[in-house]
């Protein structure tokens, strides 16, 4: 039975050669717009339609499963807070963040990530394991050898519709008793940022009850529990 969802496969992109518009550049990101239309496999075309993207000033970024374990205990795993506005403003400019009809203070429970610098992925530069390291510091006060991280699987698109950020998972075992006071960036988005070790299970059942609300932490948990051999994986 023919499926109208199936008679034309896409193929491709093809778009204009002439340079993306530029529609405006914040601090960090900036916005564009390209005109574009899609081929299939039948050799027709897709009228030209225009799609604007956001872009950070990088294309990737790690994300971080520093975890604890011990011989016959549940693992821990580092959890970070730290506020973010995008969600608070999702309503305009309120007076008070809400949250599902909740008093919120903006901030969210997240697996500490980072952006990946342009010069990291040339020759001679960090590399992933390297930025992993840097932005562990950074972001917990926790000193991790590059050569400690270990790739937990392969990278997913944080928000494919819009941004073509890229995320790389990577694991490391580390002793939350060596952690410092974080670095952090010096941006006020920093100020107050909390870091907590976590049992794996009640992460995972923080997922589960809307307590965790980003969708890279669910995925990057369940990776880790699944890699350990943790039955909670589900």
């Amino acid at each position: 039975m023919s499926n109208k969802f199936h008679d034309k496969r896409l193929q491709g992109l093809e778009w204009e050669q002439q340079p993306q518009d530029e529609l405006g550049r914040g601090s960090f990101l900036t916005l564009r717009r390209r005109r574009l239309r899609s081929l299939y496999q039948d050799g027709s075309r897709s009228v030209w339609y225009e799609v604007e993207t956001v872009h950070p000033p990088f294309l990737d970024a790690v994300v971080l499963l520093l975890f604890a374990k011990h011989d016959g205990q549940i693992p821990l795993v580092a959890l970070r807070r730290s506020v973010r506005p995008s969600v608070a403003l999702r309503a305009g400019v309120p007076q008070l963040a809400r949250l599902d009809g909740r008093e919120w203070s903006g901030a969210l429970w997240e697996l500490p990530a980072g952006g990946i610098e342009p010069a990291d992925l040339e020759p001679g530069g960090l590399g992933l394991r390297g930025r992993a390291s840097q932005e562990a510091l950074e972001e917990t006060g926790l000193a991790v050898p590059a050569q400690a991280f270990v790739g937990l699987g392969p990278s997913s698109f944080s928000a494919p519709a819009f941004c073509p950020e890229r995320l790389h998972y990577l694991a490391a075992a580390v002793d939350p008793r060596q952690a410092q006071p974080p670095e952090g960036d010096g941006h006020p988005m920093e100020d107050g940022a909390e870091v907590r070790f976590l049992d794996l299970r009640e992460a995972l059942a923080w997922c589960a009850s809307g307590r965790i609300l980003d969708g890279k932490t669910e995925l990057g948990l369940r990776r880790l529990a699944d890699w350990l051999g943790f039955p909670g994986a589900g």
